[in-house]
């Protein structure tokens, strides 16, 4: 558990505030998965009360980050490969999807959030920012969804993407997510150039060892 209060937070702490600075030491590894979380040492952290405290971690719990056991324990819910694994096939599909149907039509702002995305994926990687580079690649693939006029769709990979972010925050092991970068600025530039298919065509290569992958698990089962 930290024992630095966070210097982005005030005493107009929200809930939200609190959800985001928890979020983040989970994603960076400050909090680990499994550690338990403490009432008393997390409002001592973030120099809050205990109800805004509470609030936030009842909505990571609702989002599958944090376990909240009533009387038992609150922790760091631990990684579920499983479920992570789910999550990148549904989640390929999906952008697959979105690329197809958006490419061709893309507005300048889509392009510039594509191509911001893309760029900081880059710099995060020539950095050795392995903290920043998930959120680089979550961000670069939500903005085919958000492109689109498809709320459900945008709604279903948004609900997907914390526990990817685990998964996709490098950990020592999973070098394969930095070598993502150099497809990212492949599919980026098909997309700059209105490419639907070849940018759909792309995506599906990327995704094409965690198909697999998924469907070895699957039938094993």
């Amino acid at each position: 558990m930290p024992t630095n209060t966070p210097t982005n937070l005030t005493r107009r702490l929200l809930r939200d505030e609190i959800y985001d600075t928890i979020l983040n030491a989970v994603l960076d590894g400050t909090l680990e998965p499994g550690e338990q979380l403490h009432d008393e040492a997390l409002t001592t952290w973030l120099g809050a009360s205990r109800t805004p405290v509470r609030e936030a971690l009842n909505k990571l719990a609702e989002d599958g980050v944090v376990e909240l056991v009533p009387h038992k324990y609150t922790r760091v819910a631990p990684l579920d490969f499983r479920a992570i694994n789910e999550a990148l096939f549904v989640s390929g599909v999906l952008h697959e999807y979105a690329a197809r149907q958006v490419v061709g039509s893309l507005t300048e702002a889509d392009r510039t959030a594509l191509q911001t995305f893309a760029d900081n994926a880059v710099d995060a990687h020539e950095r050795n920012d392995l903290g920043a580079l998930g959120p680089a690649i979550r961000d670069f693939f939500l903005a085919f969804e958000r492109a689109t006029p498809n709320r459900v769709l945008v709604e279903t990979v948004e609900s997907l993407s914390l526990q990817l972010l685990r998964f996709l925050t490098p950990r020592e092991g999973l070098t394969a997510v930095e070598d993502m970068v150099s497809q990212i600025t492949g599919i980026n530039e098909a997309a700059q150039a209105g490419d639907a298919a070849r940018t759909g065509d792309l995506i599906h290569a990327l995704y094409e060892p965690t198909r697999q992958n998924f469907i070895t698990t699957f039938r094993n089962q």
